[in-house]
């Protein structure tokens, strides 16, 4: 028998099987619902007039595309077709190429027919029930269907393609005012003088100049009446297609550049098929911006609007000129619309590179300023270094006599502190002997009150002795000369304690010497005399403690070493830490703490000889440490 944990585990693994297998079923069956559900693409059908290198479909087609991007998109299909009317004219050609796209699309759904011109549309009108009779039509024509065509069945939608006649001919007058005669070119390969009848229409009522239609006449005539028209004449090419000398049928753009080349008038046009090929300009519809607009449409239809939603646009209109016959027709750009559109224009070296040029002269100009400037400030820096320069001069002049004046009168001070102290010791001398020979030889004659008073004037020449002493040490301080060299400190200190223990009558004193060797760039004679005023300071100030200690440590540094005497006195309050290393000044009362006041001074000034300092840190009772810094 099984355990029945085992049992459970089974189970589980059982149960999560058959889960999985759930799982890749759903799976399969979701794979198999996408694949039988793919969307057929959007099939668009596009009818254009002439063939496929006619410049108007080759634009038409360039901008429709651009709209649509069908080789990009994976939704769009995309079939061109040419009919080619205007040199197949025969309705047995028209009765076959019906037969061609009925066979060609029966059976296929087409989403939207394309008509690019007049002529398509009516083709497509004429058979859409046996060709396309569920697919909406977008069309760019003269002749718009009716609304019941527009609204009915799938619908109808498009540009209308209205010529600006009368717009082009107010322009052409208001460019050249001296116009008296006007002369319209068309013709058609059918001769059915549906141009002339439709300028006809729209300049019913024009009276500014006399007009003349040129229809439907031979090449060569055509060309020979142009090169000789009357003075004051301006041309109105609508459209002109015409057999040439050797049969061939020349495009409405050919035959422009045969007239073009010779007339004796401008030429305005209507259309931008044929900007470039000899017309002045005008108010210009083109098949590049009629293909944009139908390739808007046809996305908006097969992005589900329907073609009935879509209300019929007018033609955009731009008026449009080239340069070049501006210029051979004396017309000024200055009179042209505002929102005119001038190609082929040759510029001149200055319109090319005007804003670099003038971005160059500005740069030069702002460069030029710079150095300017910079020669403007440099001067004045050469000026004022030299005015500094000068000032510094005499600066240095007045203070090196200041310096001199003030270390003669510090020489004539020091000789006379110097001779004042060395004069008063003579006296003292005297003083101090007699007193001494009194004590010796008549204290028996003497009271006691006497015998105090001959003490206390010993001791007074001893303390004056001793402070003429110090006094002296501290003149000759400036005029010693200072000899810096290398001196080893741990037998320094080691030397100048034994020195001050075998000079202390207290043998109670504990002197520890924690120095850790080291040596520093110091006048020797100012070190050893700073340590010892230090040390004669701690002695003085734990004559009253039970316990005296004096501890004299150093510490090396990167650029120094500080050497320290510790104390465990009596101590001083931090407030007065500047007052003590100052000449004659004393913190305890003289008959505590005897002292001249001079002991720290010299310390001090010692320590700022050799390029150092010093310091001390103390609270009362607790004792004090004192520092020197020492450069190495």
């Amino acid at each position: 028998m099984k355990p029945r944990g085992h049992s459970l585990r089974d189970a589980l693994v059982f149960a999560l099987g058959q889960l999985l297998l759930v799982v890749c079923v759903l799976l399969l069956a979701a794979s198999a619902t996408v694949r039988s559900q793919t969307v057929a693409p959007k099939r668009v059908v596009v009818l254009y007039w002439d063939n496929k290198e006619f410049p108007g479909n080759v634009k038409f087609e360039e901008s429709l595309k651009a709209q649509l991007q069908p080789e990009r998109r994976q939704d769009v299909e995309y079939f061109p077709e040419y009919f080619e009317v205007s040199r197949f004219p025969e309705e047995s050609l028209r009765q076959s190429f019906r037969n061609y796209l009925q066979t060609k699309y029966s059976g296929r759904t087409v989403d939207v027919v394309v008509a690019s011109a007049d002529a398509p549309l009516a083709f497509l009108l004429e058979h859409r029930q046996e060709l396309f009779a569920n697919s909406p039509i977008v069309f760019v024509a003269n002749n718009p269907p009716p609304a019941e065509v527009l609204a009915g069945g799938p619908g109808a939608t498009g540009i209308h393609y209205k010529n600006a006649y009368r717009e082009t001919v107010d322009l052409a007058l208001r460019l050249q005012p001296h116009t008296r005669h006007v002369f319209v070119v068309s013709g058609t390969p059918q001769q059915d003088r549906r141009y002339e009848k439709a300028v006809q229409q729209e300049l019913s009522n024009f009276e500014k100049a006399q007009v003349t239609y040129l229809t439907d006449l031979p090449l060569n005539e055509l060309v020979a009446l142009t090169r000789n028209l009357p003075t004051n004449s301006v041309v109105l090419y609508v459209w002109q297609q015409a057999v040439n000398e050797q049969g061939k049928l020349l495009e409405s753009y050919e035959v422009l550049g045969r007239i073009a080349a010779q007339s004796s008038a401008p030429i305005y046009g209507f259309g931008t098929v044929v900007m470039g090929s000899g017309i002045i300009g005008g108010y210009l519809q083109g098949p590049e911006m009629n293909g944009a607009k139908a390739g808007q449409l046809v996305d908006q239809i097969l992005s589900g609007t329907k073609a009935q939603a879509i209300p019929v646009e007018q033609a955009q209109k731009v008026p449009m000129f080239d340069w070049r016959q501006l210029r051979r027709w004396g017309v000024s750009e200055i009179s042209l619309p505002a929102d005119s559109v001038v190609r082929f224009k040759e510029f001149t070296f200055w319109e090319l590179y005007k804003w670099r040029i003038i971005g160059v002269l500005t740069l030069m100009v702002l460069q030029t300023a710079f150095i300017v400037a910079l020669l403007v400030e440099r001067r004045r820096r050469r000026r004022a270094k030299e005015a500094l320069a000068r000032l510094n001069a005499e600066l240095e002049d007045r203070v090196a006599n200041r310096t001199a004046a003030l270390n003669a009168k510090s020489r004539e001070l020091e000789t006379f502190a110097y001779s004042v102290a060395h004069d008063l010791k003579a006296p003292l001398r005297g003083i101090d002997g007699y007193s001494r020979l009194l004590l010796d030889d008549h204290a028996a004659r003497l009271d006691d009150e006497g015998r105090s008073f001959l003490e206390t004037i010993s001791k007074s020449t001893d303390e004056m002795n001793q402070l003429i002493d110090d006094l002296l040490d501290y003149s000759r301080l400036e005029r010693r000369e200072f000899k810096p060299g290398r001196v080893e400190l741990g037998p320094l200190i080691s030397n100048i304690v034994g020195q001050k223990k075998r000079e202390t009558t207290e043998d109670s004193i504990d002197f520890t010497v924690n120095v850790n060797g080291g040596s520093v760039v110091a006048d020797l004679n100012g070190l050893t005399q700073a340590l010892r005023n230090y040390l004669d300071n701690a002695v003085k100030f734990t004559k009253k403690v039970s316990e005296p200690r004096i501890e004299v440590g150093s510490e090396e540094k990167a650029e120094n070493v500080v050497v320290w005497v510790r104390d465990n006195g009596v101590g001083f309050d931090m407030k007065y830490h500047d007052r003590i290393f100052d000449i004659f000044q004393r913190l305890n009362h003289h008959d505590e703490y005897p002292g001249t006041g001079i002991g720290l001074a010299i310390v001090r000034k010692a320590m700022e000889r050799m390029g150092g300092r010093a310091w001390a840190e103390s609270e009362p009772g607790q004792g004090a440490t004192f520092y020197i810094e020492i450069p190495k």
